[in-house]
């Protein structure tokens, strides 16, 4: 009977020790994820950004998003491309105390949705803080993260949840961490941070409008990537890529090139090639975003090991880096923006292979009145052929010297029974014509 009331005594107290040692635990973690938010106030910056003729993938108007600063010497501040735009646009940062400084657009990436601001009128009397980034290995599923920013214009506010798995399956193949932790418009560029160790993990991106709490960030390894060749003053440019790979539907985890066109620049991978390995990289590649990430400040010297077929080999060469989109211009025309067509692949369709595509029309314009859509691409202007921006905006020059309408003959996706692309003719009145974006030649 003592025994037994000595067993009972003993089940007791460890039952107060563990609920002892879990509120202990809680409060810890409680206290760790307090100081994580409240570092985060210290280096994350509101980002507003003013774009007035946006390029196909932005829209016109104010937005406001999320950075944080990832060199307080330089004051440069990490946060999405299309938070700041790919198009030409005015860009403003804000820190904790409220005051907007100008931004530069130092880089921009075309694949991933990372870009590096460099605040260009800071006192250089302000101190500001940096992030503390975790560029190894991404976080376990499971792991604990809190994201910070300003969604719906809450500034400075963060919400809780967990890494939920890494893939490659959304946003363009892109490898992006995926998480529960709410992501809202405003959160986009902010800080997805490790609530274990307050480390900055990811870059918050996007989020799918359909599902619930399903949300992804970039991974702070690539993001990382991009600052490191930056900071050694390379270019941190992906390639631009001759080939196309087969999408892994069954996620197999194996990258294989689908079809090959243009010019390699030596680069020898042929239809049906498994991508294996990137020389000077640890691991295997098992999708496009991770061959794209290690092939970064490579482009000029590459080793790919590849299985064609049969046989493993090593493929050598190089290729040439993504058009830097700080360079990238157009030609607006009455209320009509033309740039080059972003469509690799629709000159396996189209006759003439057009290069240059309307990207924006300005509701109640010339060009709006005569029914042109973005995403119409251009054959020819009178029946000559125009395959570049400049050959478009010498015979635009000639016919508003002249003071005459154009014909524009364009290839449109189309809605008919029997084919993909509808052919128009539209005339086109010449007026307040200028060149966007780039060095405006």
């Amino acid at each position: 009977m003592q025994a037994s009331h000595i067993e009972q005594g003993r089940s007791t107290y460890r039952i107060i020790v563990s609920l002892v040692c879990v509120s202990l635990m809680t409060y810890a973690y409680a206290g760790q994820d307090e100081q994580a938010f409240e570092q985060a106030r210290q280096y994350t910056a509101k980002v507003v950004t003013r774009v007035e003729l946006p390029f196909y993938g932005d829209r016109k108007g104010t937005t406001i998003g999320a950075g944080f600063v990832v060199d307080a010497d330089r004051g440069w501040v990490m946060t999405n491309a299309h938070v700041v735009a790919r198009s030409p646009s005015q860009v403003k940062v804000a820190l904790l105390d409220g005051d907007y400084y100008v931004a530069r657009k130092l880089y921009v990436d075309p694949y991933i949705d990372i870009a590096i601001l460099e605040m260009v009128d800071r006192p250089a009397t302000k101190d500001i803080v940096a992030a503390n980034l975790d560029c190894e290995e991404a976080p376990a599923v499971g792991h604990t993260v809190g994201a910070f920013g300003h969604p719906w214009d809450l500034s400075f506010t963060g919400t809780r949840g967990i890494i939920s798995g890494i893939t490659s399956k959304f946003t363009g193949m892109a490898e992006m961490l995926q998480t529960d932790a709410p992501i809202n418009p405003g959160n986009s560029g902010g800080p997805l941070i490790s609530l274990r160790t307050g480390k900055v993990v990811g870059v918050n991106t996007a989020s799918r409008r359909s599902s619930q709490n399903t949300n992804f960030a970039v991974p702070m390894g690539h993001a990382c990537r991009i600052l490191t060749l930056l900071r050694q003053g390379h270019d941190p440019s992906p390639p631009e890529l001759p080939f196309f790979f087969y999408l892994d539907l069954d996620e197999n985890n194996e990258l294989a090139v689908a079809k090959v066109f243009g010019k390699h620049h030596g680069l020898d991978l042929q239809e049906g090639d498994i991508v294996r390995r990137v020389g000077g990289t640890d691991g295997e590649i098992q999708n496009r975003g991770q061959f794209i990430h290690a092939l970064r400040g490579r482009l000029d010297d590459i080793e790919l090991e590849v299985t064609r077929g049969d046989e493993d080999i090593v493929v050598y060469g190089r290729l040439a880096s993504a058009i830097l989109v700080a360079e990238r211009t157009g030609v607006l025309v009455s209320g009509v923006l033309f740039s080059g067509n972003p469509w690799r692949d629709s000159r396996d369709f189209v006759d003439g292979r057009p290069a240059l595509m309307v990207h924006y029309v300005e509701p109640g314009s010339i060009g709006d009145g005569e029914k042109l859509r973005a995403m119409d691409l251009l054959l020819a202007v009178d029946n000559q052929p125009v395959q570049t921006l400049e050959e478009l905006l010498t015979y635009l020059r000639a016919a508003e010297s002249e003071e005459k309408k154009v014909i524009l003959k364009m290839v449109r996706v189309g809605n008919l029974d029997d084919s993909i692309f509808a052919y128009i003719e539209r005339p086109l009145e010449v007026t307040g014509l200028r060149v966007i974006g780039g060095s405006a030649w």
